[in-house]
């Protein structure tokens, strides 16, 4: 019996970057609950963020934000990965050597970059992200970072794999997010470890877990859910991980899904 659910925002539930979310994932989700079935978003976006997103069941849900450096539920933190700073200032010195890149560091509950750029207006007007504008972040940074996305409107992945990614994977999770984004969080950090310990946390098994994504950053939560599903639209690499393919977002795939679940238990 399923009794845990995991779900990947930006590609899975909506178009990359919006809100545009299917409004019955609500009543799915109230109705999973009131049969004892817990529902985590899991997702690159900060908690405000998500919280935004969930606005009629953020009080009834868990979260896994910045990519899987911070498990929460509405109001308590269960964990979180700080970067070291000496470690994330050569992180971000090495980033503004990739040509045509922006940065984003993400703290518990504020998003920050160094100037008003096309990035910023996104995060800001269509993510919904609580984000400031700081300056020179080695000149003026005081918060702890949870994560550091590298942001490219065409060529993030190729960029960032060029040589950032071979220099510093033995020490950083460096994964796609998305089209445009690249993240990097600590080697312990990152979606699927973070569902494992929400399921140590709530006593629910892989065999009671259902979860699904899109993208390379949410492989390691397809893993540790006997009941994987890629979206449709999801990329080859993470089809061929999944033990299902669901329908596209087009179509919300996941919605479906979980429709045809709660009918089985019904």
């Amino acid at each position: 019996m399923i009794r845990l659910i995991a779900s990947d925002i930006d590609g899975t539930l909506v178009p990359d970057g919006t809100d545009r979310i299917d409004p019955d994932i609500y009543d799915v989700i109230r109705r999973l609950t009131e049969k004892g079935v817990t529902f985590v978003g899991a997702s690159g976006r900060q908690f405000l963020s998500m919280k935004k997103l969930f606005d009629p069941v953020w009080r009834n849900i868990y979260y896994i934000t910045d990519n899987g450096s911070i498990l929460r539920e509405a109001n308590v933190i269960h964990k979180k990965h700080v970067i070291p700073r000496p470690l994330l200032m050569e992180l971000i010195r090495d980033a503004k050597r990739l040509p045509g890149c922006d940065i984003m560091l993400c703290g518990e509950n504020t998003a920050y970059c160094e100037e008003y750029s096309e990035m910023f207006y996104w995060l800001r007007d269509s993510y919904k992200f609580n984000i400031s504008v700081l300056g020179d972040f080695e000149t003026y940074l005081t918060d702890d970072i949870v994560k550091m996305s590298i942001y490219q409107k065409d060529h993030a992945e190729e960029t960032v794999n060029a040589w950032f990614t071979p220099k510093w994977r033995s020490q950083f999770k460096i994964a796609s997010a998305g089209t445009m984004w690249m993240d990097i969080v600590e080697l312990d950090a990152d979606k699927g470890s973070s569902l494992r310990d929400l399921q140590n946390l709530l006593g629910i098994s892989k065999e009671e877990t259902m979860a699904f994504g899109d993208n390379l950053n949410d492989i390691g939560m397809l893993e540790a859910a006997e009941e994987s599903y890629a979206i449709g639209s999801a990329r080859p690499e993470v089809k061929q991980a999944a033990k299902h393919v669901a329908p596209p977002l087009s179509m919300n795939g996941e919605t479906e899904v979980l429709k045809k679940l709660l009918e089985s238990m019904e």
